[in-house]
């Protein structure tokens, strides 16, 4: 077992990730990045750092298994119910106003806030108006998610609470089925969505989204690797159109702030501005 992985070796990781398969993991906040590689190490048996760098140079398949194995379920389905209130009650009904809108949640590793959105707009009777683009970087996760996501049962015990705060009229449970000791979600609700293997930190922006929902992601990040995220989340929204970060996350320290109107503070919902 390796107990600790010095800078100098991390680095080594990050640089050989980036000129193999083009991912830039160099401005992900360290210590986390650190901790999610040790996992990865351990998970797989690694006593070598040199082994580790020349597997992932060399398999694809492996790398993507590692990939996948690395990245941080980074919320639960409905968390911060009263921010997917706020969502529902207050501007659901302008997005609307376009018959047919388009959602981007890039950046999935779970695929809670995908499945949390389809939900609300299933309820709101909107499902069928919205074209959804969800991304990942990862294939492995993206194809988890594209087949019901298999989330464990203490999971979907944390979200069924999460919804019954969300809405009183209904059970999280008429949206999954159990296989065995996991809940698997019903895949009518994607009929509408596009999956798409993507990098939110490397590749253009996506345009053209009325709502971009990227929840509980940039506290991983450091301050440049923010502002960068920050400026493609704008780009990807329309004019008029809204952001939706986690709670704990603000837009309000970037430098392109100045294109935005926060909505409400609590619970970090922000406007593009049109001027």
């Amino acid at each position: 077992m390796i107990y600790d992985i010095g800078i100098v070796d991390t680095k080594k990781v990050i640089a050989a990730i980036k000129e193999t398969y083009n991912i830039d993991f160099s401005n992900f906040a360290l210590t986390a990045f650190k901790r999610r590689l040790l996992y990865v190490l351990n998970e797989n048996n690694y006593a070598s750092i040199v082994d580790f760098i020349s597997n992932i140079e060399n398999n694809q398949l492996l790398f993507e298994k590692y990939l996948s194995q690395g990245l941080v379920d980074t919320t639960e389905m409905f968390r911060d119910p009263s921010s997917w209130r706020e969502i529902r009650d207050q501007h659901l009904p302008d997005l609307y106003k376009n018959r047919e809108f388009k959602v981007l949640v890039p950046g999935l590793t779970s695929g809670d806030d995908l499945y949390t959105l389809l939900i609300m707009l299933k309820e709101a009777g909107m499902l069928h108006h919205a074209k959804v683009t969800a991304t990942s970087i990862s294939e492995i996760r993206l194809k988890n998610v594209e087949l019901g996501g298999y989330y464990d049962l203490k999971k979907m015990e944390i979200g069924e609470a999460n919804y019954r705060r969300f809405s009183d009229d209904a059970s999280l449970s008429a949206y999954y089925t159990l296989e065995g000791t996991k809940a698997r979600m019903n895949r009518d609700l994607l009929e509408n969505v596009t999956f798409k293997k993507y990098s939110f930190l490397v590749d253009e922006a996506l345009k053209g989204f009325h709502l971009v929902i990227y929840r509980n992601r940039l506290i991983f990040f450091n301050p440049t690797l923010q502002d960068k995220v920050t400026e493609k989340l704008i780009k990807s929204t329309l004019l008029g159109g809204f952001i939706s970060t986690g709670s704990k996350e603000s837009l309000a320290n970037t430098p392109y702030f100045t294109k935005l109107t926060c909505l409400n503070q609590e619970e970090k919902l922000y406007k593009k501005r049109t001027e």
